[in-house]
């Protein structure tokens, strides 16, 4: 994690000890201190997604391009008619499609994971609406219900991302065992056999293409969260300002 500055003006010392130990705040915590500590959480998990989702593109895009390259010596080596160069480029494909099998199911439990993060981040938000309406203070109720609607927003995204991944899944993995039907008709030339394994291959290739667009679209989505949750910290931070030196508590 790299380092942040803290903005420490009116934190008490338990609030700051939380805050960097990366806690939740004592429940006795000023209301606007913990909406600060809050804040700061959100950001710094904002800028984690998107150094993720930067990785994440990089390496999509570079796993495209590494599958068009094989699939073309594929297709140079049935053109030229040589077996032995099909038969070693097809295995190098068939070891990279599985690689890329188990990298989506790893992104599946990923974003179970985040969902699950979520989905409790809002029953935390539904809590504190609740205690804000009883404590009767419009602002702090103001500051949860936009939360609430915020983390409604993430959870929608997440259940969307994972439901995407398990498809994704589901669709690579029949592609795998479509392709072993068909290997021995493939080793014979059938010409039925290749026609369908150059589907298969540029479908696999399609999907690949279709994941780099949606990391592409999550990282623009990432950032727009980070600017809005670096703007609400603005408009927070302003507000305990204004209320420190008015003497309002």
């Amino acid at each position: 994690m790299n380092a942040v500055t803290v903005w420490t003006r009116g934190i008490t010392t338990a609030a700051l000890l939380a805050v960097t130990a990366g806690s939740p705040l004592p429940a006795g915590a000023q209301p606007e201190n913990r909406e600060l500590a809050k804040d700061r959480q959100e950001i710094r998990q904002d800028g984690r997604e998107v150094r993720k989702d930067r990785v994440e593109l990089a390496g999509d895009r570079a796993d495209v391009r590494r599958l068009e390259r094989m699939m073309a010596r594929l297709d140079k080596a049935k053109a030229e008619g040589d077996r032995n160069a099909e038969e070693g480029i097809r295995n190098r494909i068939h070891l990279f499609l599985r690689r890329e099998v188990g990298e989506t199911r790893r992104d599946l439990a990923a974003d179970r994971r985040e969902t699950g993060r979520s989905e409790r981040e809002l029953r935390g938000d539904r809590r504190e609406v609740r205690d804000e309406r009883r404590e009767g203070d419009p602002r702090d109720l103001r500051d949860d219900v936009r939360d609430r609607r915020d983390d409604r927003r993430d959870l929608r995204d997440d259940a969307r991302d994972t439901a995407e991944s398990r498809r994704r899944l589901e669709r690579e993995r029949q592609i795998l065992r479509d392709l072993r039907s068909i290997q021995s008709e493939v080793k014979r030339g059938d010409r039925g056999a290749l026609q369908r394994e150059d589907a298969l291959l540029e479908e696999f290739l399609r999907i690949a293409k279709e994941d780099a667009r949606e990391t592409g679209r999550e990282l623009i989505e990432d950032r727009r969260e980070r600017r809005e949750d670096l703007r609400e910290h603005r408009e927070d931070r302003k507000e305990s300002q204004e209320d420190q030196g008015s003497g309002y508590h």
